[in-house]
C-alpha cells in the first residue's frame, strides 16, 4: 500500500494526525533549485513526514504542521469543498455568516452594485420620501437595505476568505503526484515563513464572490491571489500552471449594471521584503495581471534591498500584462516565453504594420513593468505575437512610478544573449530607452528616473540550469520544460 493512515504522534510536536502517510511512486523532478532561491531545501524525503492529500480539509491540517514535511497532492482539491463533502457557492458564504439571525446575512452582490448607482439610489429615495413602492418593494425599507450593503460586504468576505484560503508553513514542501493534481480556487498564502517550494501544481486563484468596484466599467479590486507572499524567503515556484479556471481558458467578466465585474486578482503577488524566489518552468495562462512584485510605493522601506527574484523559463501564455511588474527589487528575467495577441494600439513606431485579422476586443496591455527603483536584468526572451500589432515591441516594456531620479530604475539587458519578436532579434535596449523615452514625453515619467544601462548592475552570482543564448532555443527549451508533469 502506497497510503498508510498514520495516528500517531508529530515528532518534535506532540500533535495527533490523521493523515495519510505516502511512499508511492514521486513524479521525476529536479531536487536542485538554482536562482536566488537556490538556498532553499523545502520539505523533506523523510517517510514520517510525507503526507498525500486529496482534500480540502486534509491539505489545511498538513500545510498547518509546525515541522518540515513534504505534501504530496492526489488529484483536484477544491477551494469551495465544506467539510461534508459539499460545494459551497457565494449565496453559501452570505447565508453561514454571523450567527442565524445576523443582519450581514440580508447583503446581496447585485443590491451592493446598485447602491453605486446614484440616479438608481435617487429615484428609491424619491419614492421613500413619496411614501410609494420601487419596484413591487417598499421604498424605505429598501432605501434602508440598499445603505447597509456596502458595510456588510467585508463580514461575507472574510467568511469566503476563510473558506478559500490555505497557509503555509515553513520547510515545506507542496508537490502535485501529476498532471491531475491541482488547487482549483484555493489562495496558497505565505505569511512571515522561510523555506518553501510549490512544484507540478495547476494552480487556479479563487474567483471573489464580493470584489469592490474602482473605476467604472471595468476596474475591480479581488482580494484573492493563486499564490500570495508576504516577508517570505527562499521560496521556489517550479513547474506550476497558474491560472483562473481548471481548463485554463480566459474567465470573461460578468456583466451587471454596466459594470464587467472582474473577480480575479493576481496569480503570484509577493511583496513587504520578501526575498530570495525563483519562479521557474510555469505556464502562465489567460490572466490579466499576472505577476505582481512589489506591493506600492508604501512598501519601500520593507522592500530595498530584499526582493530578489529569478524569472527563468516560464511561458506567458496570453498573459496580458504584469509579466512581471517589478518595484523596488532585483530581478533576472531570463530565457522566457511570451504568447500573445497583440492588438493593442502601439505606444511609439507608428511605422508598424496592422493586421486586420486580430479580434476586436484587444486583452493584452505590456509584458515587463518597470516600476519604483527596481533593477531588472533582460536576457534571452522570447516573444512570439500574433494579432492586429503582431509586429510592434513598443508594449514590451512599461514604465511607472518613475519620479526620482535621485534613485532610478535600471534596465540593464545582457549583451551576450539574443531577444526575439517572432523568430527576429530585437534589440531590447532600443526598445526599453524608446519607452522610457515615451513615457518622459508623455510627462508620466522623469528624465533620469530609469537608467537603461548594465553600469552598477551586479551580477548575479549563481548560474542558471541552462544558458540559453538566443530567442529560438527559448522557444524550444520552455515548450518542452514548462508546466507539469
Amino acid at each position: 500500500m502506497w497510503f498508510t493512515t498514520a495516528w500517531l504522534l508529530g515528532a518534535c510536536c506532540g500533535l495527533t494526525l490523521g493523515l495519510d502517510i505516502y511512499d508511492g511512486p514521486k513524479p521525476d523532478l529536479s531536487d536542485t533549485p538554482f536562482g536566488y532561491a537556490a538556498a532553499s531545501t523545502g520539505g523533506t524525503t523523510n517517510v514520517s513526514a510525507v503526507y498525500v492529500v486529496s482534500t480540502l480539509a486534509d491539505l489545511k491540517e498538513a500545510a498547518e504542521l509546525p515541522y518540515t514535511k513534504t505534501i504530496y497532492v492526489n488529484g483536484t482539491i477544491h477551494g469551495n469543498e465544506l467539510d461534508d463533502g459539499s460545494m459551497a457557492d457565494c449565496q453559501t458564504y452570505i447565508d453561514t455568516t454571523g450567527s442565524d439571525n445576523s443582519a450581514s446575512r440580508q447583503f446581496n452582490f447585485t443590491l451592493y452594485i446598485l447602491a453605486f448607482n446614484e440616479t438608481y439610489t435617487a429615484l428609491v429615495d424619491a419614492a421613500a420620501e413619496a411614501g410609494e413602492t420601487f419596484e413591487g418593494r417598499n421604498a424605505t425599507e429598501y432605501s434602508e437595505l440598499l445603505s447597509h450593503q456596502n458595510g456588510w460586504r467585508p463580514t461575507v468576505v472574510a467568511t469566503q476568505k476563510s473558506q478559500v484560503g490555505v497557509r503555509l508553513t515553513n520547510n515545506t514542501s507542496l508537490v502535485g503526484l501529476d498532471t491531475s493534481a491541482a488547487l482549483d480556487g484555493i489562495n496558497l498564502y505565505l505569511s512571515s515563513i522561510d523555506n518553501v517550494w510549490v512544484r507540478n501544481l495547476k494552480l487556479v486563484s479563487p474567483a471573489d464572490c464580493f470584489p469592490a468596484p474602482e473605476t467604472f466599467p471595468s476596474s475591480w479590486n479581488a482580494e484573492y491571489d493563486a499564490v500570495g507572499l508576504v516577508t517570505s524567503t527562499n521560496v521556489w515556484v517550479d513547474g506550476c500552471e497558474l491560472q483562473d479556471q481548471l481548463s485554463g481558458e480566459y474567465v470573461v467578466p460578468d456583466e451587471l449594471d454596466g459594470w464587467q465585474v472582474d473577480r480575479f486578482d493576481g496569480l503570484f503577488d509577493c511583496e513587504d521584503g520578501t526575498d530570495n524566489v525563483t519562479f521557474s518552468h510555469n505556464i502562465v495562462r489567460n490572466h490579466h495581471k499576472s505577476l505582481l512584485i512589489g506591493g506600492g510605493t508604501k512598501e519601500a522601506d520593507r522592500d530595498l534591498g530584499k526582493m530578489h527574484f529569478t524569472i527563468f523559463g516560464n511561458h506567458f501564455d496570453s498573459s496580458a500584462s504584469r509579466n512581471p511588474l517589478m518595484r523596488f527589487g532585483t530581478f533576472d528575467i531570463a530565457s522566457n516565453l511570451y504568447s500573445y495577441a497583440n492588438d493593442a494600439e502601439p505606444l511609439f513606431e507608428a511605422a508598424v504594420e496592422r493586421r486586420a485579422d486580430g479580434p476586436a476586443d484587444a486583452v493584452f496591455q505590456y509584458h515587463l513593468g518597470v516600476y519604483n527603483q527596481s533593477t531588472v536584468h533582460v536576457r534571452a526572451n522570447a516573444f512570439v505575437a500574433t494579432g492586429a500589432y503582431a509586429t510592434d515591441a513598443s508594449r514590451l516594456f512599461t514604465v511607472s512610478e518613475a519620479t526620482l531620479p535621485e534613485r532610478p530604475a535600471h534596465v540593464c539587458v545582457d549583451s551576450a544573449s539574443t531577444s526575439t519578436l517572432n523568430g527576429e532579434a530585437v534589440d531590447m535596449d532600443m526598445v526599453a530607452q524608446a519607452t522610457v523615452d515615451y513615457f518622459v514625453e508623455e510627462g508620466r515619467a522623469v528624465e533620469g528616473a530609469v537608467l537603461v544601462t548594465c553600469d552598477g548592475v551586479a551580477d548575479e552570482g549563481y548560474e542558471l540550469p541552462v544558458v540559453l543564448a538566443s530567442g529560438e532555443d527559448v522557444e524550444q527549451y520552455v515548450l518542452a520544460n514548462a508546466g507539469q508533469v
